[in-house]
Parts: C-alpha cells; structure tokens; sequence
C-alpha cells in the first residue's frame, strides 16, 4: 500500500489501516546488546558508569503497602526526557573506547515503545521530535496537549498511584547482589520500607539492535539485576529485569484488559532491549502489595495469541519495521538545526510527519561535531 503524500510537499502521512499487509512472516529483530552505560544520582547529576544500578530482592509481602514515605517523595522534572544524556554517553564511548557506534535511528526506549504499540492504541496521542544528522535520525519526545493538561490536571489519588510504582521498584531492589544478604533481618532489606523514592536517581542502559534492514540505538532506564553485572565485552542484557505493579485481576473483564492494555506495553518495553522477564506486582485499590508473579518476556505474545480482539506481536514488529523504512524515506533534510513532527493523534487513523525549517532541533550544539561527518 502506497503512502500518501500531503499536496503541501513537507507533509506525510502513513496510514495504521489496513492490517493485513502487516500479517506474514516476522521481520528479524536481533538479540539487543549493551554498548555503554549512564547513571543519574540523587541530585540528577550524570556519570558515565552504573553506581546507580540496582539488585532484585523480593519484598516481604507482610504488612507492604505502597504508600509508605509519599510525602517525602523527591520528584524530578516532570515532562519528556531529552536526548541528550543519551548521545552524551555516546560520546564518551567513542572518547574513552575509541567505539563509534553507527545507526539509523537514536532514541529512548519509551519512544520505540510507544511506535511498537501504536497499531493496537485507540485513545493516547503522542508526539516526537526527530533531527536527521549524519544520516542518522535523532528522535525525543514532545509533551502533547492532552498528556500535558492529564498531568497538571492529576488528582490526588492518580499522583499516589503513579508514586505506588516507584515504592515497588525500592521494596524490591537493594545496592548489593542477593547473594551478599545473609539473613531477613540484614540492614540492606530492613532499609527497604522506609527509603526515601528520589525519582532523580536513573540507572540506564544503552544498546544497539537492528529490525530488519534498521540499525538502532537506544537508552532504557533499567530497575535492576538479578546477579553481578559482568564485565564488557560480555552482553549484561540477560541479567536485567523490569518491576511492574498492577491491580488485582478480580474478574474476566479484569483479565481482558490486563491482557489486552498492559501486556502489550510490558512485553514492548522488556522485548525491545532484549530483558528476559518481567516482576509484576499485584496490588488492591488501597495500595497494599499482595502477591508477585514473574512473566517470561518472550512468553508473552503466547499468552494473548488467539484471543478475541487481542493484539498480535508479529503485526507489531512488521508495522515497526515498514514505518521505519517509510520514515527514513521522507526525513530527508540534513539540518541539525531544523526538525521533523511526527505525531499520532484523533482519530489515530495515521501517523503524520512534518518538516520545521529552524525549529525544536534535537541535538544540542555540543553534538554536532561529534556525531558530524568525519
């Protein structure tokens, strides 16, 4: 199927419908692997190194509510996250290792998270913006109207929910490997309940891939390890996991949505850099943590596959694979100090790219001679 092009010339569009074309043989994504690695400290200050990496280590289930300690939470700036700590520690890969990493496409993982889910989303608009440089195309999110007035418009219930999230990722982590805790009482897990959640403190992950003929880079945050991290060049991938929390699967219609919304970002998210499970934790309406459940990242698609008006993780990759083919088409104006829109909005029909002469660029000026033409 044709893409179409908008009588004005700086305008495309490609259309989500019809899936069909999207339906045959999976395209070939490989195994992700680590090339560097950053962390943010308690008062958001960056470092080239993993101090801020963390261990899983179950919580204890007795008396575990979520909400303990939110009046002290530490915030950070709300709004999306730029590029540029990401192409910082590119930087300092190719300065310190003498490893230049090439690429299609450099972005967070969030971002190829949402395109990957974008087929199956009906109702959440997003936008990014995208720089081409060098032949590679640079890509952050932008905050959109409808994520902004969600935000400033947040009621005092959906900011404690969205603090239960982070509660869960420090009851289940700790700064040392499980294997160095000799007993409950250790002061390592004790510390646990009444740590002090400072959503500046980041430990992230960078990692090349390719999906299909697309070579990509891109930065994660990770929640922790299940063992020692080894020493490079041996892939660390293997050994992260992502912390999830959700409500309590009380009925089919509980099920149905579970299945159908949060699986697919939960399996997105982990598959995308290559993490081979997931902890989700299940909590009441009161924010009381009661049970766990560990899911196999590539077990996932297996899961919902079949079930009626459920989404398939084949299409998913192949609409990915194809938008990004179309998308280095058309982004085709070298200028770091020009941009690209492309959005996803009502009535989620289409994803539309949009050239802005000397607008939103991507790349701060300290990039642009390292990732220049040599």
């Amino acid at each position: 199927m044709e893409q179409s092009i908008h009588p004005d010339s700086n305008i495309y569009k490609f259309p989500i419908h019809p899936f069909k074309r999207f339906n045959k043989k999976c395209v070939e994504f490989k195994q992700p692997v680590e090339i560097t690695c950053f962390s943010y400290d308690e008062n958001r200050q960056l470092h080239m190194d993993d101090r801020e990496s963390r261990y899983y280590y179950p919580p204890n289930l007795e008396d575990c509510n979520l909400s303990v300690g939110y009046e002290n939470l530490i915030q950070k700036s709300e709004g999306p996250e730029p590029i540029h700590s990401l192409l910082d520690a590119l930087i300092h890969l190719n300065e310190t290792k003498g490893d230049e990493v090439k690429a299609d496409i450099v972005s967070w993982r969030g971002i190829f998270t949402k395109l990957l889910c974008t087929p199956y989303n009906r109702n959440e608009s997003w936008e990014f913006g995208a720089t081409l440089y060098n032949n590679t195309i640079f890509i952050e999110e932008h905050e959109t109207e409808q994520t902004r007035l969600y935000r400033e418009g947040s009621t005092p219930k959906a900011k404690l929910m969205g603090y239960w999230g982070y509660k869960f990722e420090a009851l289940c982590t700790i700064g040392v490997p499980a294997t160095e805790i000799q007993s409950p009482d250790d002061p390592e897990l004790l510390a646990r309940k009444n740590t002090i959640v400072n959503t500046n403190i980041q430990y992230c992950s960078v990692s090349k891939t390719s999906l299909g003929k697309n070579r990509l880079i891109m930065g994660a945050e990770v929640d922790c390890l299940i063992d020692v991290k080894p020493p490079y060049p041996e892939n660390p991938i293997n050994r992260y996991i992502e912390l999830k929390t959700t409500k309590i699967l009380k009925n089919e219609r509980d099920n149905f949505l579970f299945e159908r919304y949060k699986l697919i970002k939960f399996w997105a998210q982990s598959f995308l850099i290559g993490l081979p499970k997931i902890i989700v934790g299940f909590r009441d309406d009161d924010g009381n943590l009661c049970s766990l459940k560990e899911i196999k990242t590539l077990e996932i698609p297996r899961m919902v596959r079949g079930k009626d008006k459920m989404w398939d993780a084949v299409i998913c990759l192949n609409f990915l694979n194809e938008f990004f083919e179309w998308l280095r088409r058309v982004i085709d104006i070298e200028d770091a100090n020009s941009s690209y829109v492309i959005s996803f909005k009502e009535p989620y029909q289409e994803i539309e790219v949009t050239f802005c002469h000397n607008k939103n660029p991507v790349l701060a000026d300290r990039h642009l001679k390292s990732f220049g033409k040599k």
